[in-house]
Parts: C-alpha cells; structure tokens; sequence
C-alpha cells in the first residue's frame, strides 16, 4: 500500500507482497508499448527515458490526494465530517508539497511559475467546491462502504507467464452491500474534459478492463459483479455558454466479456514477445518504432529528436 491510504481490513487479505514477484509491469509500461514498442525498449530495456516534471502531474497528484482525503473521511466517517474539511487549504499544501519535491528531483530547476500554480490552484478550488453542493449525486454513503484508496494490484498478468505480474494502485474502489458490487473508479484531471475521441481510445479505457481483470482475480469477485468509472475533473468550463455545466464528466467504457478478451490477448502479446519464462526483459527482441498516423504517437515522446536511438526514416506510419 501506498503511505497515507485507506484499505477495508477485510481486503487486505488478498494483498501481495510485490516486493517478493519476479517481475512487475503496469499499465504505462503496457499502453507505451502498444502505441510505440520502440519507445518501450528505449525506455524500460535502455533506461533512456528521462522523467518529466510538469505542473499538470503536480496538481493531479495535489487534486487526487485530497479529493481522496475527503471521500475516506467521507465513507469511514460521516458526511458531516467530511464536509468540515478545508477542501481549498489542502489542496494548496499538498500541490506546495508536490511542487516543492518535485522541483528537488528535478535538480532544483522549475517547470511553472506563480502565476500558472495560482492559476491551478484557483481551478482545483473551483471544482471542488462545485464537487461539495453535488457529491450526493456522484457518491452515496447510504448501502455503499468503502473498499479502499490506491488499492494494490499485484496479479500474474497472463496464465502463459508465471512470473510476470500486473502491479498498480486504484484510485477509488467501492463496494455497493445489498448486491455486493463493485464500482473501480480511475481519477482523471483534465482542461477541459474528454472529447469523443478520447472516450473512443480503446487504449485508455483499456486501463480500467485490465484493473476490472485483475481486481477480479486478486479479490475473488466475479467480474460481473465489477463496474468501471472514469472520473473526470475539468480545470475550465465553457466561457458565455448558454447552458449549465458540469465540472465533472463520468465516462463508463465498454468492459463487458468481448472487450476483457482483446485486452488480455494484447496483454499476452506484449509479455510473450518482452519478456522469458522467468520475467527477464527480451534484449534481442526487434523492437519496431510506430509513428502512428500523422506522428501522432511521435508528438509526446522524449526521442521524436533523437535521430541515433530512433531515426526518423525508421519510424512506421500508418
């Protein structure tokens, strides 16, 4: 478990030690493949990839942590307790928090800037206090407990390889007792919202069927007694529209049996051709670079420039 999170005692049970598996992979590591298996085999095999400080991972990880702190006093308490919380001056320390390690891990160098974090931080406010007057209508405390914060996955990823295990954290998981179901929610901070072709990337809500999968398997709760929720925040809102808006955007993605299949068959895939028998990374594996269509799988990647490791002439576009 992570520091500071919340497990049901009953659930902890079922928690691995990941420190005692042969070999972990996550859902970043799997969905960089997917898109580029170059940019995997510079990344986790040559350890080329620097990290990549920004103000948006700071205040996502600042807004997760508080709005978590919320909902475990929340379910663990009472809504009145929850409610007392000083919503605004938490979210400021923990983005000082955030902001402040960060910039130490980056050699001291700032990625932002007063104004933009205040510009964050006003956001994050923004949303929630709009959050506070409808939590009703998101989270119900009446038949619902709380399962767990970052609930650790750790689970053989393929029945093909005994030594490689899915391993992550799930934001937010609750429970609904009278028919002992499950909802999984994945946290996402954004702008604006998801447009129509973020909710139609099966590579996206491919994260919450692997989670459904292996919360499934570690848990021993049947998967269709699963739910999966995207939970989406938005930082800025419509200027002058005409109709009312919503600072937070549910998006449910299709996670029935079909949809399970072709994310595991893909998982398989990636595990069979990156790793051996005993979790070990495949280092003579041909490892192609995948421009996408119009680059676009180039445009965030940290070698797009780097003509030695992933020359442009090399690069597959569909």
């Amino acid at each position: 478990m992570k520091s500071g999170n919340y497990i049901n005692p009953i659930y902890k049970l079922s928690l691995r030690d990941a420190t005692q598996v042969p070999r972990r992979i996550s859902y970043s590591q799997w969905s960089m493949y997917e898109k580029c298996p170059k940019q995997w085999k510079l990344s986790y095999i040559d350890g080329l990839a620097p990290f990549n400080y920004g103000i948006n991972l700071s205040f996502g990880t600042a807004f997760h942590e508080t709005l978590q702190d919320y909902l475990t006093i929340l379910y663990t308490d009472s809504v009145k307790q929850a409610d007392k919380l000083d919503l605004s001056t938490m979210l400021i320390n923990n983005l000082r928090k955030e902001y402040t390690e960060s910039v130490k891990k980056n050699n001291g160098e700032h990625f932002s800037n007063p104004d933009e974090l205040t510009e964050y931080l006003e956001d994050g406010i923004a949303i929630l206090d709009w959050f506070k007057k409808k939590r009703a209508q998101y989270f119900s405390t009446k038949n619902y407990e709380l399962v767990g914060i970052e609930v650790e996955l750790c689970s053989q990823a393929s029945e093909e390889n005994s030594s490689v295990y899915w391993y992550g954290f799930i934001d937010l998981v609750v429970r609904h007792i009278p028919t002992n179901s499950i909802t999984i929610y994945d946290i996402k901070t954004s702008r604006m919202g998801w447009n129509k072709w973020q909710k139609a990337d099966n590579i996206k809500s491919a994260q919450l069927v692997a989670y459904k999968n292996y919360f499934s398997k570690q848990f021993g709760i049947p998967k269709e007694k699963i739910d999966v929720e995207f939970f989406i925040v938005k930082r800025k809102l419509i200027e002058n529209s005409m109709f009312p808006q919503k600072r937070i955007q549910i998006h449910r993605p299709a996670a029935g049996t079909v949809t399970q299949r072709k994310v595991q068959k893909s998982i398989d895939a990636f595990i069979s051709n990156c790793f051996d028998e005993d979790g070990n990374k495949n280092t003579s594996a041909n490892y192609l670079a995948i421009a996408g269509k119009g680059n676009k799988h180039c445009k965030w990647c940290p070698f797009k420039t780097d003509e030695v490791n992933c020359p442009k002439q090399e690069r597959i576009r569909e």
